[in-house]
């Protein structure tokens, strides 16, 4: 068994993934080193403990920079140090933020909530793009949200798409019931506007009412 690491002792050279503005905002599992030995690198999977790195899988540091070329990592210049109970997390401007937990979840929830809103006016609005984009973000945000799955589900609806709109469901029930899930995806779809129709001029037609104006144009 490895013998856990106390956080403290550590620092941060990167994560261990590769994102794209489609995964954004993420939180991302830390690649550490040991500060006084900082040839002995750390990699997921692993798990943090009362401030413990437990069962990390450890890799010379020399091979760090051969996983950034394969793309299955992303390394900082310069590292800084590991502090317990902090969360790794990279935002939608591609930003480093490595803050306590409780301040990333609040930033995390705020930045669903806003994204939301915006799905939300996307999708009234008839801008189905849009709303897309602004729920996928959502989601990374803050996967425990239905709000955006539900729009995701009701876009589905739209295009007909009953697959996707059973896959949000499955994705929504750990936290909405199946029944409950398709009532707020029926509440979106009743919220999007409709194509107001032409309405025809109303006002009442005097064909005579310009006599008068041509006749004093012919007599001048």
């Amino acid at each position: 068994m490895r013998i856990p690491l106390n956080v403290e002792e550590l620092e941060i050279v990167g994560y261990a993934d590769v994102l794209d503005e489609t995964m954004l905002p993420s939180v991302v599992p830390p690649v550490f080193r040991i500060k006084a030995k900082p040839q002995r690198a750390f990699l997921p999977p692993y798990s943090l403990n009362a401030g413990f790195l437990c069962n990390a899988t450890e890799v010379p540091v020399s091979e760090l920079e051969e996983l950034r070329d394969s793309r299955e990592i992303t390394l900082f210049d310069p590292a800084f140090p590991a502090r317990r109970d902090f969360e790794l997390w990279i935002d939608q401007s591609f930003q480093l933020h490595y803050q306590p937990l409780d301040e990333a979840d609040r930033n995390l929830s705020r930045i669903a909530t806003e994204e939301i809103m915006h799905a939300e006016d996307a999708f009234r609005e008839g801008d189905l793009r849009q709303a897309e984009r602004c729920s996928g973000v959502a989601i990374s945000a803050d996967d425990g949200r239905v709000e955006p799955l539900a729009i995701k589900a009701a876009i589905c609806r739209i295009q007909s798409d009953r697959s996707g709109e059973h896959l949000m469901a499955k994705l929504a029930a750990p936290v909405l019931e199946e029944r409950l899930f398709n009532l707020l995806v029926d509440h979106y779809c009743a919220s999007r506007q409709q194509p107001t129709p032409a309405v025809p001029d109303s006002s009442p037609r005097r064909p005579m009412s310009n006599v008068a104006c041509i006749r004093e144009c012919v007599a001048a």
